[in-house]
């Protein structure tokens, strides 16, 4: 199922840091991403894997192999330090729904939107995508 520009920015709106840019910037993300259904347990990223893509949660979840939820925004740490996941990322037991922004566009987004980048750092992680203790 494909989503129009305007389900794509209210999506966008809904997840942390996305709800605190401007309409131009969302604009902008939106316009580069596209959506994608993931059945349950799909791989996300193989662990020692590298993330290609951001991924922001539509619907249902994405977990590690032990089930600990992961943030509405999986593969900032990875992305931004080029480091491998320790531990795979899986969709959740309902499949996971998510806007997807490739690697190649994630750099030029950050670039065209820097406030984007500083929204990431104020972002509690633990561990790599973890769920903060103040997420949802």
């Amino acid at each position: 199922m494909k989503l129009s520009l305007s389900e794509r920015l209210l999506a966008l709106r809904r997840v942390r840091p996305f709800t605190e840019l401007r309409p131009e910037e969302l604009l902008t993300i939106a316009s580069a991403t596209h959506a994608h259904r993931f059945s349950p347990g799909a791989v996300l990223c193989p662990q020692h894997g590298i993330v290609q893509r951001l991924y922001i949660r539509i619907d249902g979840s994405a977990v590690d192999a032990q089930g600990t939820l992961m943030q509405p925004v999986i593969g900032t740490t990875i992305l931004l330090t080029g480091q491998p996941a320790p531990f795979a990322i899986l969709a959740g037991p309902d499949g996971f729904h998510a806007l997807v922004l490739p690697r190649s566009k994630f750099f030029t987004v950050i670039n065209e939107c820097p406030s984007l980048l500083v929204g990431f750092f104020r972002m509690p992680l633990l561990g790599v995508d973890y769920r903060g203790a103040d997420q949802p």
